[in-house]
């Protein structure tokens, strides 16, 4: 069902009443003559001196399309022209008059169509005369949303000095210098290794291997196996498996040497750093900038994720058929944006669940702002036509942003402590380990 009678400017959510968007101060050529249920009787009328420019302009746009012998395109006399193409020109000509009388019809009613076709009167146009004739539209009445005041939401706690701090230290460790030392290697300092190259027979150079104590870039037990050390020093590892299906495999072993040591200096948070890092002339000015950048951006995330969960939960409590014109439009939107354009009978599926949902979201807003009167005023309207907008599509954005507005001012948001993550799915089933290297002369599992 496409409705693709209709003078269609958008097609997707924000603009699913399939309504035209031209916005035209004329003298309305259409009255609401009955409501009965979920039907609305609209009669149309065209002045016979406007039906006139339409079939004038039908039957030019005819006489130049068609090839008739002894006549040049476009120069066909309309008495042939009707007496070969009248059932064309009659159509061309209804079809043509109902799309400029149903310029901003569906802007003044703010309906929202069901699936079922509109009725059309049986009467064809006469040139001469007045166009006179009625649509029957079916209206989609959306049920009455439930359960969308008070909705319980939680979101963590938020220690912001905490965040605060945390953040200035990442800025901090932007500017780490690191000077040589011959003390032993400790957190945060750098240490340079060597060892054999692998694919070399022994009168290559060896390869070098950096790494920061704490980072831990090269897997578990890395980090603890070259803290203490010091230039010079000599030492093998290898991987052994801790847990899964083979625990206790080793792999081969490593030897590394210690190139070097260098210990990491961190600059003071004081003003020069204020002013080296952010550009501010005091720390003060500094955390206040880092303040203001945690709050907003929590208070962003915040609002995202309460949102979420209150049309999850709408979604959860207020189950029911959407028109399916709706859905149809708005996953093939969704289709059109897969990069490449191509999509597989999963990705429709997938892209028609969502379009279902957002439809569905779309229609209980729309119903929560109707039912509590939340309304756009009409200077508001005007501001946004002024800028271009259209009416149709403000109000709906607007209107449901003043409902999504209000089921979060009832909710009942509680704070709730974060669990915490042991993260033992993220840890590896292996870790570096020191070994003996005279027991690496015999063969092991890992090396067979």
């Amino acid at each position: 069902m496409s409705h693709s009678w209709l003078p269609i400017t958008q097609s997707v959510v924000a603009g699913v009443r399939f309504r035209n968007c031209t916005e035209k101060e004329e003298t309305m050529a259409y009255e609401l003559i009955k409501e009965e249920g979920d039907k609305r009787v609209v009669q149309f009328k065209m002045d016979a001196s406007d039906l006139k420019k339409v079939f004038r302009k039908v039957k030019k746009d005819i006489s130049r399309e068609v090839n008739i012998p002894g006549f040049r395109p476009g120069h066909v006399p309309d008495s042939i022209i009707e007496k070969k193409f009248g059932n064309i020109i009659l159509a061309e000509v209804a079809e043509n008059a109902h799309k400029q009388l149903t310029e901003g019809l569906f802007d003044k009613f703010d309906w929202v169509l069901s699936d079922n076709d509109p009725k059309f009167d049986s009467v064809l146009p006469v040139e001469g005369k007045d166009y006179v004739y009625t649509v029957t539209y079916h209206i989609y009445q959306t049920p009455e949303p439930v359960d969308y005041k008070e909705i319980k939401l939680s979101v963590p706690t938020y220690d912001f000095e905490k965040v605060i701090e945390e953040t200035l230290d990442n800025i901090r460790r932007q500017f780490v210098t690191f000077d040589e030392t011959d003390q032993p290697s400790a957190k945060d300092d750098l240490v340079i290794l060597t060892y054999p190259d692998p694919d070399g027979k022994g009168d290559s150079d060896p390869r070098e291997l950096t790494a920061v104590i704490g980072q831990n870039d090269m897997g578990p037990g890395f980090d603890e196996l070259i803290t203490g050390v010091k230039a010079g020093d000599v030492f093998t590892m290898q991987m052994k498996v801790e847990k899964g299906d083979d625990p206790g495999l080793k792999g081969p072993a490593h030897t590394f040497t210690v190139k070097e040591v260098k210990m990491h200096s961190l600059p003071e948070m004081d003003d020069e750093f204020a002013t080296k890092a952010g550009g501010f002339q005091t720390m003060e000015e500094f955390r206040q900038k880092v303040r203001d950048d945690v709050t907003g951006r929590f208070d962003s995330e915040m609002k995202s994720f309460t949102e979420r969960q209150a049309i999850d939960s709408m979604l959860d409590s207020n189950v029911f058929d959407v028109p399916r014109f709706m859905v149809e439009n708005l996953t093939a939107d969704y289709v059109s944006r897969l990069e490449g354009g191509d999509s597989t009978e999963e990705t429709e599926k997938a892209a028609g669940e969502m379009a279902e949902r957002k439809v569905r979201e779309f229609l209980i807003l729309r119903e929560i702002a109707i039912r509590e009167s939340l309304e756009i005023t009409e200077e508001e309207i005007d501001r946004a036509l002024a800028s271009g907008d259209s009416r149709s599509s403000y109000l709906d954005r607007n209107r449901n942003e003043k409902a999504l507005e209000f089921v979060l001012n009832s909710a009942v948001i509680e704070e709730k402590a974060q669990e915490e993550d042991s993260h033992e799915s993220d840890v590896a089933p292996w870790k570096w380990v020191a070994v003996d290297p005279s027991e690496t002369e015999t063969s092991d599992k890992g090396e067979e």
